[in-house]
């Protein structure tokens, strides 16, 4: 995970992610991930923690994990709650580690996995955490398969730092070359008119990038379940 995003946290850029990112975490939650008052969810990646009310709404406990000091400030500050936690990685601390073996039954990424150097390393960590049949649940508004790929990623690369450009079917060979079984892919929309003033101040190209990716190329969704 990155730690390139300190300033866009302090600025409140996680904000405009959430408005354009929530619906289609909201629909993953109710058509994919069944969750209840008995799931664990691991948020791999959470920054703000902004989807942990999301997740959570069917009485599920959560757990987020993010390098980001200011992200996981701003999570503990506004989203902290019974049966919602947040913890801080260290860069190059592993997931075992940093979890002391805990085993969830779903783990979440939500635009996390590209910017992880080593993911196939990330992969078997990740499965680690889940406990035997539990799912991961991967979103990624970053992928090959999308019209706007070479003009998002080079505006992740100059904005966030180096991110892998993968098609839905590298990112489901990785999950089956890693354990998982049941891999499935999905794009989800979201379903709410894009509105450019709620993007007010931040730069006309990542205005447009945003009308265009939430409102026509959507997100990539794969998932698979520990064997």
């Amino acid at each position: 995970m990155a730690t390139s995003f300190e300033a866009f946290y302090k600025s409140g850029g996680a904000a405009q992610w959430e408005r354009g990112k929530a619906d289609v975490v909201r629909q993953v939650a109710d058509l994919l991930m069944n969750l209840g008052p008995s799931s664990r969810i691991l948020d791999f990646g959470c920054g703000t923690g902004w989807a942990a009310p999301i997740l959570t709404a069917s009485g599920a406990r959560y757990l987020g994990v993010d390098p980001s000091p200011e992200g996981i400030a701003i999570a503990e500050r506004e989203h902290s709650g019974p049966g919602i936690h947040f913890h801080r990685m260290n860069m190059g601390e592993t997931l075992e580690g940093a979890l002391a073996r805990t085993q969830f039954t779903h783990v979440f990424a939500l635009d996390t996995l590209h910017f992880v150097a080593d993911i196939e390393g990330a992969l078997a960590s990740i499965a680690n955490a889940l406990e035997p049949g539990g799912l991961l649940v991967m979103i990624s508004h970053l992928y090959r398969e999308s019209r706007l790929a070479d003009r998002v990623i080079d505006f992740v690369t100059r904005e966030y730092g180096y991110a892998h450009l993968l098609s839905g079917i590298q990112w489901s060979t990785l999950l089956d070359r890693n354990g998982y079984t049941g891999v499935r892919r999905y794009r989800f929309f979201d379903r709410q008119p894009f509105d450019p003033a709620l993007y007010a101040g931040q730069p006309e190209e990542a205005i447009e990038l945003a009308r265009e990716i939430y409102e026509r190329e959507g997100a990539l969704v794969v998932t698979g379940s520990r064997g």
